[in-house]
């Protein structure tokens, strides 16, 4: 709270300040009652009012210390994607100027304060609460930032005031009492569910001792379970048809030309999609055991605290940005709409683990489903002898009555009745027959269990969102111009058409794009698929053109073709006959 003042932004009104920094602090915060629905209440730690000044004397000193350690990023983000992602990093990048944004001296004079901060009282503290859920221990650790640098220092996709980051260990209860860890979930931006988490004994997880090591991002602070640089797309909701679509003909098509391989994006999973670059290198100031810091006293927020509990306000600049990107977040427990987080009220489906038994009560759990399983196998052959017995006694009236001609009325409504029945015993039947199979799987499964069998401990990830390889890095310089300029080019050659060469516009642009797309494959190194596509849109072009010309030639072909199938195929029962 050190530094911040509370504003308050009314729709259609400027923003007005509530509290300064010297009449508030955390116990003031707790207390507040915020008054409007449609009212922001924001915290503000870089302020004109009382930093203006301190920034202007020390802008120019500061520039200068960061350029000597100025981050230097390995390779261009934009080479990392195809040509439709920058085409949509373009649009987005004139949007930003269209937008809410925090100033860009902002960076600057927050670390000015906050290195002003540390020097007076130079301590690092996480905020800790403990949840015990559906018999897991769930630890769940806090961090404050004071500012996500991300656009400013690392190109990334936003700055905002203030960051909370968050990283969960579950634990289990042994017989003796005792707390093991079992599983990891680290907060990486909007991610969720089973690619969220590892196992404790994941050979991913770096450890110092028994402290996992948590990789955070540069400037976006998400945590990562091992250091790399990794690609992260932003998705705009008005793209996500664009998106759809280009996977469904990703789908179609292109399993038949190329394996995907493990951990490895699909282009139609970055295409019109936003590319940005985290930096989780593992190179900056690390806190705790063996580390640069050591952790100063942990603050504790369970039961919750007042400033948890009722501050629903950002912890940082409204910067009015309508896709809230450069806005501050809220506090732990809130989203930013004022709504509960899913990992604070909910941490087990947050990282999808509630459907994970703990340890300590697998065997009671198992001996609990298996005689479920038993009660339903019962209870479905109870019903199938039932149903058996109402098909005899149909049958038996179908039989006794299928010749009496005034009672074919009662016929037809038993045949009605006989017909809907056994499509019933079919269906008991195939439930009977799936029950016993998982019966026997669980009592295979459970004698694994007790007889100590470990199972792939990375079975639940599906989509990993892996560092990016050395190989897939490996771009040339004269690759990465290219990325740089290649949309820049291709506006101002579309504008050269419109100008100077309207009446071969659709000609020129058609080749445009063909020597773009040429270009680019040729940078990327997938000239040859290139190609192959080439061959194959001819190859089905040069078919469509076939099918107009000779359409009705090729009808009365099939219709011929069909005909001498139908009299072989006759002549052949007929001779089988004799």
């Amino acid at each position: 709270m050190e530094k911040a003042n509370l504003w308050v932004k009314e729709p259609k009104r400027p923003a007005e300040e509530l509290f300064s920094e010297e009449e508030l602090d955390l116990e003031k915060l707790g207390s507040l009652r915020l008054t409007g629905a449609r009212n922001v209440h924001y915290l503000q730690f870089i302020s004109p009012f009382n930093l203006g000044e301190l920034a202007e004397i020390r802008f120019n000193e500061l520039r200068k210390a960061l350029k000597n350690r100025e981050f230097q990023p390995t390779r261009s983000r934009l080479a990392r994607v195809g040509y439709l992602a920058r085409i949509v990093d373009a649009a987005f990048s004139l949007m930003l100027l269209l937008r809410g944004r925090v100033p860009g001296d902002a960076m600057a004079a927050a670390v000015i304060t906050f290195d002003k901060m540390l020097e007076r009282k130079r301590s690092f503290k996480y905020y800790g609460r403990v949840i015990r859920q559906s018999g897991w221990v769930v630890l769940q650790y806090w961090y404050f930032y004071a500012f996500n640098n991300w656009r400013t220092g690392f190109f990334g996709a936003n700055d905002h005031e203030a960051d909370w980051e968050m990283v969960n260990i579950y634990c289990y209860q042994d017989p003796a009492g005792d707390l093991r860890p079992a599983w990891l979930g680290y907060a990486c931006h909007n991610y969720t569910g089973d690619d969220l988490r590892r196992h404790w004994n994941d050979p991913e997880i770096e450890k110092v001792g028994e402290h996992p090591v948590v990789f955070v991002g540069g400037g976006s602070h998400a945590s990562y379970f091992q250091r790399g640089e990794y690609l992260t797309q932003l998705s705009l909701p008005f793209l996500s048809p664009l998106q759809k679509a280009t996977k469904i003909i990703d789908k179609l098509f292109g399993k038949l030309f190329r394996e995907k391989r493990y951990g490895q994006e699909d282009e139609s999973d970055t295409a019109f999609t936003i590319p940005f670059v985290d930096y989780a290198l593992g190179d900056g100031l690390s806190i705790g055991p063996d580390g640069d810091e050591p952790w100063s006293d942990p603050g504790v927020i369970e039961p919750p605290p007042e400033w948890v509990m009722n501050f629903r306000g950002l912890w940082g600049l409204y910067a009015q940005d309508p896709f809230s990107g450069e806005d501050a977040p809220a506090g732990p427990r809130y989203n930013r709409d004022g709504s509960v987080r899913q990992a604070w009220f909910d941490p087990l489906g947050w990282a999808g683990l509630e459907k994970v038994v703990p340890p300590a009560e697998q065997a009671d759990l198992f001996q609990t489903r298996k005689a479920g399983i038993r009660e339903e196998v019962q209870s479905l052959e109870n019903e199938i002898d039932s149903l058996q017995d109402i098909h005899y006694q149909r049958g038996i009236d179908q039989v006794a009555i299928r010749d009496e001609p005034h009672l074919q009325n009662e016929l037809v409504r038993v045949n009605k009745l006989l017909e809907e029945e056994m499509a019933a015993l079919a269906e008991k039947r195939r439930q009977l027959t799936i029950k016993k199979a998982m019966l026997n799987s669980l009592e295979l499964h459970a004698d694994e269990v007790s007889n100590g069998k470990q199972y792939p401990i990375r079975a639940h990830i599906k989509n990993p969102h892996l560092p990016q390889s050395k190989k897939d890095l490996r771009f040339s310089g004269l690759a990465e111009v290219w990325a740089a300029i290649s949309i820049g080019l291709m506006m101002i050659a579309v504008v050269v058409l419109i100008v100077f060469a309207r009446p071969f516009f659709v000609a020129g642009l058609i080749g445009l794009f063909l020597v773009m797309v040429s270009i680019e494959a040729a940078f990327r190194r997938r000239l040859s698929v290139v190609v192959r596509w080439f061959a194959i849109l001819l190859a089905m072009a040069g078919l469509l053109i076939l099918i107009y010309e000779f359409f009705w030639f090729i009808i009365l072909g099939i219709m011929m073709v069909i005909g001498f199938y139908m009299i072989i195929e006759n002549l052949r029962e007929l001779a089988a006959r004799r």
